[in-house]
């Protein structure tokens, strides 16, 4: 059987969503044209990259992953490094500009290296090995392990899966270079409408990533509730979101609830409506999902979102930040949601969905359904993505 590489910065049951999920759920569709090892850190928390778990091989459902440890902790010198980035970002914004950062490579360079994982087994292990693949996925543009890693492997053999946010490290010239270096795996229109944008690349396929479609039994409940799932941060706009709803709690009183689920990194204050449920199994989630009057993605950096399509086929409409592309373009094609831009948007969004009468919501839930079956079945993300890299495999 020919033998493929995924690479990714983290992986482990534990991680959920993001890009390392994407690494496993390709990891799993390719498994079965494929003998697939998935080549990553020994890290669990992606804000210290801690040598966490042992380095070497382990199994998982018949996929081998290989962990190489990281040479240090994330420290002082990449926090210095992010805030000289994101001045000289605002510093063009400022000018003008779209946000261009001019650094040359070492420097831009030792940024990549600083922010980690930062593992040097992982990157002889390419170099030694790379001709006992027939292709190298490198999951993720942002990491050492994709930005150095995609220059052991020969050119006609290297795929980069972007997952791509417009976000200031994303200007920095060195990424669009290695972009330009490899065939590209885009997850969404929008994401490569970003890239051509940023990085002045036309090339690759947009290929996706499968959502599970099977309807769950929606979440009893005392009164209706928004939902969010997924990392509670800063970054991800929800301090934002839970300062909306508390407006919205003021004008509605105790008439609904925000649920959230997830790793909190925002140490939620409960109360007023807000509950946290902390981490919750998938079954438990899509009944959270098909429960919700509505799911909330407050986050403007996002290059697919699972959460958003899980609820979407849950039927539940969701409330989007539309200063994101990728999230804009899944509202306006299922026409099962509502953007928002500012903070007086959300708590209209979120108003409308408590709202929305029982008719409306049936016809929002269809169609939310047929939008994402269309699109992100698994035969159909399965049958794109292995002949895109038979392709290649094939020679």
């Amino acid at each position: 059987m020919k033998r493929l590489a995924i690479v990714v910065q983290r992986c482990h049951a534990q991680i959920a969503g993001g890009s390392e999920a994407l690494a496993w759920h390709y990891a799993q569709l390719l498994g079965t044209q494929f003998q697939v090892d998935i080549l990553t850190s020994c890290a669990l928390d992606y804000r210290s990259w801690d040598n966490t778990l042992p380095a070497g091989e382990e199994w998982r459902d018949g996929i081998r992953i290989l962990r190489f440890a990281s040479a240090w902790p994330r420290g002082s010198w990449f926090n210095e490094l992010h805030r000289r980035l994101l001045h000289s970002y605002a510093q063009d914004v400022e000018r003008g500009g779209a946000g261009a950062i001019a650094w040359r490579a070492p420097l831009a360079e030792q940024f990549v290296r600083a922010q980690g994982p930062w593992c040097p087994g992982l990157i002889d292990h390419l170099a030694q090995h790379h001709a006992d693949y027939q292709a190298v996925l490198f999951c993720t543009y942002l990491y050492p392990t994709s930005y150095f890693g995609l220059e052991t492997v020969p050119q006609h053999k290297r795929f980069l899966i972007p997952t791509l946010h417009d976000e200031p490290p994303a200007y920095l010239p060195i990424y669009a270079q290695a972009a330009r270096r490899a065939r590209l795996i885009w997850l969404t229109a929008a994401e490569r409408r970003l890239g051509a944008r940023l990085w002045k690349v036309e090339h690759g396929e947009v290929i996706g990533m499968a959502v599970d479609t099977a309807p769950a039994a929606p979440a009893a409940a005392q009164r209706p509730y928004l939902l969010y799932c997924g990392r509670i941060d800063e970054s991800k706009g929800c301090r934002e979101l839970i300062a909306a709803f508390r407006q919205l709690r003021r004008q509605r009183l105790d008439t609904a609830d925000l649920v959230l689920t997830g790793a909190d990194h925002l140490q939620v204050r409960e109360g007023d409506g807000v509950r946290y449920l902390g981490f919750v199994d998938e079954a438990h989630k899509h009944a959270l999902m098909a429960g919700a009057r509505a799911f909330v993605m407050p986050s403007r950096w996002e290059s697919f979102s699972i959460v958003t399509l899980e609820a979407l086929a849950q039927g539940t409409p969701v409330i989007v930040n539309g200063d994101c592309d990728v999230l804009a373009d899944h509202v306006a094609h299922s026409q099962a949601g509502w953007s928002f831009h500012d903070t007086a948007g959300l708590v209209r969004c979120m108003n409308l969905a408590l709202d929305l009468p029982a008719a409306a919501r049936e016809t929002m839930a269809r169609q939310a359904r047929r939008y994402v079956a269309g699109n992100f079945a698994r035969h159909t993300i399965a049958e794109k993505l292995t002949a895109c890299v038979e392709g290649v495999a094939a020679g």
